[in-house]
């Protein structure tokens, strides 16, 4: 069986990756940008871009299974090429906004359905992973913590409830490696809340060194963070998506603190 995953930049992806050589699985990489893509021996990386379909049938050749990286535009193109191709599972990394408390009546939600329909409607096999927050998302605060010691963030003492990205991949893993996920949309949760004070405090104390938090004025968030994070963050509420990783891994979430302890040297 041969795996294409694409998005191969990113942190999750490149988790698969090493999770499926670690199993003896064959991958093939696929980014936009193959020559700027680390990855690691042995593993070939191709140009995959789904705003240009001539790049699609040569990657996909020879490929059993894809894992499609999070992005709306364009799916169709994939998706196309994914049937001619003779594509057998197409594993969907999506969101939980698709099937949150508001049902998904949402900008990120609307925007990532519009993603899984092409798949859905395919005839193709499918399975979507919806997660809810990335843990990666604290990467955000690197540049800060890095040269001052300090993050400015909006409600510091909001609660948050991050997914370490190596879980996130280890669904799509279980999903291409294990029969029985096929029709399958799993909305993936963290293993438990702690506020954004909280996560800094963490990352201090993994990377040996504390770091002041300052609480950042909305008016200032606003001009870089979706309104919508910024009034989930507002209201207080202690959001619950769903099950976390093992519903479907059957091994137990990583916490936060294991990402910060497993990101240390990002923040050094």
């Amino acid at each position: 069986m041969t795996v294409l995953v694409t998005g191969a930049r990113g942190a999750i992806a490149r988790s698969l990756i090493r999770q499926l050589l670690d199993h003896g699985t064959e991958v093939r990489a696929a980014s936009r940008a193959p020559e700027n893509t680390p990855l690691p021996e042995g593993v070939q990386c191709v140009l995959f871009d789904p705003a240009a379909p001539e790049t699609l049938a040569p990657a996909l050749e020879g490929v059993d299974k894809v894992f499609l990286y999070a992005g709306q535009e364009n799916v169709g193109n994939v998706v196309d090429a994914a049937k001619k191709s003779g594509v057998e599972h197409i594993v969907l990394l999506s969101s939980a906004a698709v099937s949150g408390p508001d049902g998904g009546d949402n900008e990120i939600g609307r925007s990532h359905r519009k993603g899984e329909v092409p798949v859905e409607e395919s005839g193709i096999p499918w399975t979507f992973v919806r997660p809810a927050m990335f843990a990666t998302n604290a990467l955000w605060w690197r540049e800060s913590i890095v040269e001052e010691d300090l993050v400015r963030v909006p409600y510091p003492d909001a609660q948050v409830n991050p997914i370490h990205e190596g879980d996130i991949a280890k669904v799509a893993f279980t999903a291409l490696t294990q029969d029985g996920h096929e029709g399958k949309a799993y909305l993936v949760d963290g293993p438990g809340h702690l506020t954004q004070r909280r996560q800094i405090e963490l990352i201090g104390e993994a990377r040996g060194k504390d770091i002041a938090v300052e609480d950042l004025p909305r008016a200032v968030a606003e001009q870089f963070m979706p309104v919508e994070l910024l009034d989930m963050l507002a209201s207080g509420e202690v959001l619950r998506y769903g099950g976390t990783s093992e519903a479907v891994t059957g091994e137990p979430a990583r916490t936060f603190e294991q990402w910060a302890a497993d990101h240390a040297d990002d923040f050094r």
